[in-house]
């Protein structure tokens, strides 16, 4: 493994910090508790499936301009690390947010969602600079599977932080929480320096010469529309993409609402999305050596399959074991359907127009992003908190189907 094969894992070991302990655990579980203690329960789940929502919306609008300005101006580094220092600084902020200031605490949350994905769409373009086609699979695999375990070895310190805040130095629980918005911004900004000091654009002569490279990268978006449009292979993936990704996100971001809507405790919630991440560090290198042996299709096609098994399952959720045995179903194939699909993804466009097909990529990933915890708020209410997740069934079967029609050879 090279050395920038090893720096570009290395950031995925620090990204997921926030996934897992802002975005899928500590956030979405304190919200309602202390920012939000003056909302009812209902009314915080609510916003804060909005404010994602929106967020996600914002990228998806602007996903393919961010992508085709960087592959112009050559400037990938430079945005990415902007993206994800703005990212990092605003998760600190939570740390000295008071309690029931739940508007700025929704606000930096969402502002941080939103360039912590911005990001993604450049290291993800990335991924096509620093290795090669016969390695995506394997890559982006690793790259995933090692950001469960780095995302979940912070997130157990984090847990442990919480549930044994009396033998520390906190004086209670949220101090501890604020602490662990702290340490994800440290943790994260550490594990972007190997990336960031050993990645180098690739220079382009033609790239200094444009002078209005807003203009450019809209004209050059239109164009990656029309070879979309033009190539059945992307764009059939692309819309399977965008159906089954919805699921995936919205679990994601919606299992401990769900959880705490369910009145599990908070220590069985913790204790859940631990078995997730561990659960997914093996599972993930296993898909990765399935998809390298055989292909990211096949992958993808059992992935969601699975899904559609733990939804139904979440219908009859009543108690913290069967919450455990949920988690470890999600975790045993989350980090797999990702991995395969930006795989899939980088072997089937022209890598020198990474970056535009890469925004579109995380145009159609937001798409499903900000649909899914729609559906689920709009359908959430005291009276039918188990069908929650119903409608995200339908988007996985549709996904499923679509992608039977993409054929799964590189062209």
């Amino acid at each position: 493994m090279s050395k920038l094969e090893k720096a570009w894992i290395s950031y995925d070991l620090g990204n997921s910090a926030f996934a897992t302990t802002v975005l899928a655990a500590f956030f979405p579980l304190f919200f309602p508790e202390f920012w939000g203690k003056d909302l009812t329960s209902v009314q915080s789940a609510a916003y804060l499936l909005w404010t994602i929502a929106l967020s996600n919306f914002l990228l998806f609008i602007s996903a393919p301009v961010i992508g085709a300005l960087t592959d112009i101006n050559g400037s990938t580094k430079k945005i990415f690390i902007t993206f994800t220092t703005i990212s990092i600084i605003c998760v600190g902020v939570l740390f000295f947010t008071e309690a029931g200031m739940w508007v700025s605490a929704l606000i930096f949350f969402g502002v941080a969602n939103y360039f912590f994905s911005a990001g993604n769409i450049l290291y993800d373009k990335i991924l096509v600079k620093i290795t090669s086609p016969d390695r995506f699979s394997k890559i982006s695999g690793i790259g995933y599977a090692w950001g469960y375990f780095g995302g979940g070895l912070l997130f157990l310190i984090n847990s442990a932080m919480f549930m044994f805040w009396e033998s520390l130095w906190f004086e209670n629980s949220a101090e501890a929480i604020l602490f662990a918005f702290l340490t994800v911004s440290i943790w994260w900004f550490l594990f972007l320096l190997p990336l960031a000091i050993t990645y180098k654009d690739e220079k382009n002569i033609q790239n200094k010469i444009q002078h209005n490279v807003i203009v450019e990268s809209f004209k050059k978006t239109y164009s990656t529309i029309k070879s979309i449009s033009e190539n059945k292979k992307i764009f059939l993936f692309l819309l399977a993409f965008f159906l089954y990704i919805d699921g995936v996100h919205t679990v994601m971001s919606s299992a401990v609402l769900y959880a705490k809507l369910l009145s599990l405790d908070n220590s069985a919630i913790i204790v859940g999305l631990l078995i997730v991440q561990f659960v997914a560090f093996p599972f993930t290198l296993i898909w990765a050596y399935v998809a390298e042996k055989y292909n990211d299709k096949l992958v993808i096609n059992l992935s969601i399959l699975i899904y559609i098994g733990v939804i139904i399952f979440s219908l009859t959720l009543s108690n913290a074991i069967e919450f455990y045995v949920l988690a470890a179903l999600v975790g045993s194939v989350q980090g797999g359907i990702q991995a395969s699909s930006r795989s899939f993804f980088a072997t089937i466009i022209p890598a020198e127009r990474s970056g535009e097909f890469f925004g579109f990529f995380n145009m159609f990933g937001k798409a499903g992003a900000f649909i899914g915890p729609t559906l689920v708020g709009v359908a959430l209410s005291p009276d039918n908190i188990q069908l929650g997740l119903l409608p995200v069934i339908l988007l996985f079967v549709l996904g499923g189907i679509v992608l039977l029609k993409v054929k799964h050879e590189a062209v």
